[in-house]
């Protein structure tokens, strides 16, 4: 069986302490013990799963970043129509392009790849998003405790970063509450973009905004029709919609009550 291995990146950030841990080598990143999440995910004829651990760096706050680990765990492609790649190499790169243009995600500490075929291996460490929270997880509080109009800000933010994403000609392909990071809710909202494996680059305007709208659309609960309205048209830049809006408007709505 022939070998690869990939020669691991690693951010220039965090050279010191992933050297200072031994955590700067494939082998000692995947033998190192995490607690998963959830039980990690078995699709594709392999596995692919995610845990959190805490790096202590002389004497500061520690770090925290996440951890994921997949083994054949991937996906055909043109240029790897047999063996395919890890869905993480994309995310890598993704990720990787998102931070060149100042754009809110999870920021690489290390990736690196090893093996082929049926042993082909993956791990991508992020730091964790401290300040920020999920969506879904302040959806409830928002309501409850923060003004309507401070809501509309949050809202028209999150439809801001979105047409932001969608106009470096990206398609989310996740985009769900949980999947969309929130920092300083009553304030000045910051947004971020996490879990990017499924992120595909796609020419087509309407086709990204269709498919990423649709799914936030059916997964947003809470949020009343004037706050959706709202959205879209911030989405748009638009103040009305007009007659291609209002079609595209239809046509998210259809498929997200699918």
């Amino acid at each position: 069986m022939t070998t690869s291995f990939t020669a691991p990146f690693i951010s220039s950030r965090h050279t010191s302490i992933l050297s200072q841990h031994q955590l700067n080598r494939f082998d000692a990143v995947w033998d190192y013990e995490i607690q998963w999440f959830e039980e990690p995910n078995h699709r594709r004829g392999g596995w692919s799963g995610v845990g959190r651990i805490a790096l202590e760096h002389n004497g500061a706050s520690p770090l925290f970043l996440f951890v994921k680990k997949q083994q054949n765990h991937g996906r055909k492609t043109l240029l790897h129509p047999l063996s395919g790649e890890p869905t993480f190499r994309r995310e890598f790169a993704w990720l990787q392009f998102l931070e060149a243009r100042q754009f809110h995600a999870p920021k690489v500490a290390f990736y690196a790849e090893h093996g082929s075929g049926e042993h082909q291996r993956a791990v991508l460490m992020t730091v964790a998003l401290n300040e920020y929270q999920p969506l879904d997880v302040l959806s409830d509080d928002l309501r409850a405790n923060v003004s309507r109009k401070q809501q509309m800000v949050l809202i028209q933010k999150i439809a801001e970063e979105i047409r932001r994403f969608h106009d470096f000609g990206l398609v989310h392909r996740a985009l769900y509450p949980k999947h969309i990071f929130v920092k300083d809710a009553e304030g000045a909202p910051e947004i971020a973009l996490i879990d990017l494996e499924k992120t595909r680059a796609s020419r087509w305007f309407m086709f990204r905004a269709f498919f990423d709208l649709a799914a936030l659309n059916r997964h947003a609960e809470g949020w009343r029709f004037t706050q959706r309205l709202a959205f879209f048209k911030h989405y748009l830049h638009i103040n009305k919609l007009n007659f291609l809006s209002k079609i595209l408007c239809r046509l998210i709505i259809k498929r997200s009550r699918r």
